[in-house]
């Protein structure tokens, strides 16, 4: 299967497809700092699925409150998710090159997944017809 960069649809498959995975992983491991990666990125590619369903252009960027700042743009109800984006950008980033403190990554997870649940539901809000069914 080829996936196309301009296609919410594939944004969202990429994205729930991680999210199953976090789910997966944190049912089996608790919190992980595989585990935030891997929540980050699910968020990452459904805020990405969002904006371009909107004309967005891809920008190549981790950043998920730049990303959720953009969103913001076309809904207000997206600033709801800013300290989950803060939150998970700062632990991405502590765990994904040493150096970093990884004294409290992970230690909110089930906060940010369920936060993570709200903000897919907003976009499932959004997505509408037959996007909807590709947002869990």
């Amino acid at each position: 299967m080829k996936t196309d960069e301009a296609n919410p649809q594939d944004w969202f498959m990429l994205a729930s497809e991680r999210l199953s995975a976090a789910d997966v992983l944190f049912d089996q491991s608790g919190a992980t700092y595989s585990g935030i990666e891997i929540l980050q990125e699910a968020v990452e590619r459904y805020l990405k699925g969002f904006l371009i369903s909107k004309g967005w252009r891809l920008r190549k960027v981790h950043d998920l409150t730049l990303l959720n700042d953009e969103a913001q743009k076309f809904e207000p109800r997206f600033s709801t998710f800013d300290d989950l984006c803060e939150s998970l950008t700062e632990q991405f980033w502590a765990q994904h090159y040493p150096g970093g403190d990884l004294s409290t990554v992970g230690s909110d997870y089930e906060e940010l997944r369920q936060q993570t649940t709200g903000l897919v539901a907003l976009i499932r809000a959004f997505a509408g017809g037959d996007s909807a069914s590709e947002v869990t």
